[in-house]
C-alpha cells in the first residue's frame, strides 16, 4: 500500500520567512532610532526648520514601511499580517503621543511609570514587534506569556537612568537588550508550539509512526518506499534559523 501523495514544502517558503524576519528586524531598528531621536521633539514646541521636520517625519514613515513590508512578505494568512501591522502602527502612535505629553506637560506622580512603560520607546516597540511576530507565526495562546520578558527591558532601562549611566552607553545596551528580548519571545513561540503540538511546529510524530507499523508488509516499488509524509516535514522553517 502506498501513502497518498502530499505537496512537499518548497524552499521559497522558508526563504520568505527568513526575509520577513530580517526585514522586520531592520525596520524595528529604524523605528527605535527614529522615535528615540529628534522626532518626538516636534511635538514639544521647539523651533525646527521645515525641512528638518519633513525629514524626521519621512524617516519615521520609511521605518514603518520597512516593518510593514517585512510582515507583508511573510507566507502567513492575510488577516494575521494585517493584525501585525496594526499592532506596530498602534505602538508607534501611543509612544509618540505619550512621549510628547511627557516632555511637555508631564504625567505628574505617574511620570516615572509612564516614562519606563507605555512612553518608553524600547519597551513599546519591543513588545509590539514580539507580539506582531507571534501573530504572524500563528503561535498558540500560551506563547504570548513570553511577552512578560518585556519587564526586563523596562527594569534595566530604569536602573540605568537611576544610576546615571551615560546616554550613549545606555542606548547601546538597550538596543542589544531589546533585540535579545524580541528573539527570546520568538523562540518562546517555537517552544510553546512544540509543547502543545500545534500544526505550525509539525505536531507529534508518534501517531504517524504507529499508523505506519499497522500497515501490512508489502513489496513496494522504489518510488513507493519513500518516507511517509508527516506534518513534521511540512514546515522546514521551524527547524531552520527562522523563529
Amino acid at each position: 500500500m502506498s501513502y497518498p501523495s502530499n505537496p512537499q514544502p518548497t524552499r521559497p517558503t522558508s526563504t520568505r520567512w527568513f526575509l520577513s524576519l530580517v526585514t522586520v528586524s531592520l525596520g524595528g531598528y529604524l523605528l527605535v532610532l527614529s522615535l528615540g531621536g529628534q522626532f518626538i521633539q516636534l511635538f514639544t514646541g521647539m523651533r525646527f526648520e521645515i525641512s528638518l521636520g519633513v525629514l524626521l517625519v519621512l524617516q519615521l514613515l520609511f521605518a514603518l514601511a520597512v516593518v510593514a513590508f517585512g510582515f507583508f512578505v511573510a507566507p502567513a494568512p492575510l488577516p494575521r499580517r494585517v493584525i501585525a501591522k496594526v499592532i506596530i502602527v498602534g505602538a508607534v502612535i501611543i509612544v509618540a503621543i505619550l512621549q510628547a505629553v511627557r516632555l511637555s506637560i508631564g504625567f505628574g506622580p505617574a511620570s516615572v511609570f509612564f516614562g519606563f512603560t507605555f512612553a518608553d520607546v524600547f519597551v513599546m516597540l519591543t513588545l509590539a514587534l514580539g507580539a506582531g511576530w507571534l501573530v504572524v507565526r500563528s503561535r498558540p495562546a500560551i506563547a504570548y506569556a513570553f511577552l512578560a520578558l518585556i519587564a526586563v527591558v523596562a527594569l534595566v532601562h530604569w536602573a540605568m537612568v537611576v544610576n546615571g549611566v551615560d546616554s550613549a552607553a545606555a542606548q547601546l545596551v538597550m538596543l542589544i537588550l531589546s533585540a535579545l528580548v524580541v528573539a527570546g519571545i520568538g523562540w518562546g513561540g517555537v517552544i510553546a508550539s512544540r509543547m502543545v503540538g500545534s500544526p505550525s511546529s509539525g505536531g507529534p510524530r508518534a501517531p504517524v509512526q504507529q499508523y505506519a507499523h499497522q500497515q501490512p508488509q508489502q513489496h513496494n516499488s522504489p518510488a513507493q518506499l519513500q518516507s511517509p509524509y508527516t506534518q513534521q516535514n511540512d514546515r522546514p522553517a521551524e527547524r531552520g534559523p527562522v523563529i
